[in-house]
């Protein structure tokens, strides 16, 4: 089960990142349509609530508690180093970036 719950957990935060359009853009190139967007921030949600309800059902109220928020932090984890890792080489300076002394 708790598995289970991990596995909901990283496919949540997966979609919700591909929900927004700067992550969407990385990953497939072209910006999400308006329907797309509310689609994977539904999935992600439900995955999310999904892997709270796992991990209650498995470990009881006080327990459960405790691994969901183990739970998600891992499955949030994971996206967060897969998008970073992803657009590396893509990488863009903030517009808002400090500029250097020597330019």
């Amino acid at each position: 089960m708790t598995l289970l719950a991990l596995l909901l957990a990283l496919t949540g935060f997966a979609c919700l990142a591909l929900g927004m359009d700067r992550h969407h853009r990385d990953t497939f190139g072209a910006l999400p349509g308006p329907r797309q967007k509310r689609r994977f921030k539904a999935l992600g949600s439900l995955g999310i609530a999904g892997a709270v309800a796992c991990s209650l059902a498995a470990w009881g109220i006080a327990y459960g508690v405790v691994a969901a928020f183990g739970v998600l932090a891992v499955g949030a984890a994971v996206p967060l180093l897969w998008l970073s890792y992803r657009t590396a080489p893509n990488a863009r300076p903030s517009p808002r970036a400090p500029r250097s002394p020597d330019s």
